[in-house]
């Protein structure tokens, strides 16, 4: 008796786990597919914003960029995965400026730890979500960032051509009126102190002719304070220097 007992229960347990799997079945029937069917989904696939597949360069709508060849990435690099050429090239004020030559960039040897991205200061680089870099061949994942031509240094508009000019000649009127003070100072030699008054009384402001007016004007036409009191106070020295000599 418990024999059967026995085999109709463990029958009716038998057939309550068969309609509890064939439940579980039967929801994967009207279940939304989640397959993902690559490539044919390729223009469409939801691939995550944070994902790390390739660095790259962030360029403009113009086509530039903004790396400043600094090598802050290529110093934090823990794999020597960037190698930065720069180059220097002449500005159109006589200046010398470094320029990125080349950027290249190995995915090979990337950990994608995102060091470079977060400590460059511009803010030039950033890691795409293009996952699909498998190559044939170790030495295509080794790539040239900076893949656009570089631009050359702008033209110099016509205010920072005049600029640039008055700065010029009043550095060469400064640099004449320091050399007649030098020279007017060597000739006259220390004031004795029994004609301190004299000197005292010489620190009034002089009247300056018309080289001297020409060099202030050109000093002023830099629009820099500094600049302008130091001219003004060689010119200045100069022209009681020469009045005591002629006194």
């Amino acid at each position: 008796m418990g024999s059967i007992k026995d085999y109709f229960s463990g029958f009716g347990k038998g057939v309550a786990s068969l309609v509890k799997g064939l439940q579980v079945t039967g929801k994967e029937f009207v279940t939304p597919k989640i397959t993902e069917k690559y490539p044919d989904n390729r223009d469409n696939m939801n691939v995550a914003q944070r994902f790390r597949a390739t660095l790259q360069f962030i360029y403009d709508k113009e086509g530039n960029h903004r790396c400043i060849a600094c090598g802050t990435c290529e110093r934090n690099c823990p794999n020597g995965t960037i190698s930065i050429a720069t180059k220097m090239v002449d500005t159109w004020d006589g200046k010398k400026k470094k320029k990125l030559d080349r950027y290249i960039y190995d995915l090979g040897s990337c950990t994608f730890c995102q060091l470079c991205v977060t400590t460059c200061p511009t803010n030039a680089i950033e890691f795409s979500n293009d996952f699909e870099q498998a190559v044939f061949t170790r030495s295509k994942l080794v790539k040239q960032l900076n893949y656009l031509p570089e631009k050359p240094e702008p033209k110099p508009t016509p205010e920072q051509i005049a600029k640039l000019e008055a700065e010029k000649k009043a550095k060469i009127e400064a640099a004449k009126a320091a050399a007649a003070a030098k020279k007017a100072a060597a000739a006259g030699g220390d004031v004795p102190a029994a004609a301190a008054p004299a000197a005292k009384a010489a620190e009034a402001p002089v009247e300056l002719d018309e080289k001297a007016k020409k060099a202030l004007a050109a000093a002023e036409a830099t629009g820099d304070p500094e600049k302008i009191a130091k001219v003004k106070a060689a010119l200045e020295k100069a022209a009681r220097l020469k009045a005591q000599k002629g006194a």
